[in-house]
């Protein structure tokens, strides 16, 4: 499970350095023409805002690899920590095949 994990690390830490045209790449096609590299700022921007700044990104977590809903190409749900100076919040990613590659299908922002 380290490729997800690394996968989803990569992406977190795209966003978290302001490079949002390279976290955008890492999104699977459907999610990449729902959502601009732009608005992966503003998500961020807003969470960062309500944790007081973010001063680093934690060691990501599988948090599931079976669900309900999980698609063939879907590989595991993945809780990615983000370290505040005030209080820590995460970004938990689905990271799923596509073309061979890992991306990422979908986000939600802020602790689950």
């Amino acid at each position: 499970m380290s490729d997800v994990t690394d996968a989803a690390a990569k992406f977190v830490r795209q966003i978290v350095a302001g490079n949002t045209d390279a976290a955008h790449e890492i999104l699977s096609d459907r999610l990449a023409a729902d959502i601009a590299a732009s608005d992966l700022l503003t998500h961020f921007a807003a969470l960062s805002e309500d944790m007081g700044g973010v001063t680093g990104v934690g060691q990501p977590m599988v948090i599931l690899e079976d669900w309900p809903e999980k698609s063939e190409e879907d590989r595991a749900i993945v809780y990615v920590p983000l370290e505040g100076d005030e209080f820590s919040e995460a970004i938990t990613v689905t990271v799923s095949a596509q073309n061979g590659d890992l991306r990422i299908s979908s986000i939600e922002w802020g602790r689950p």
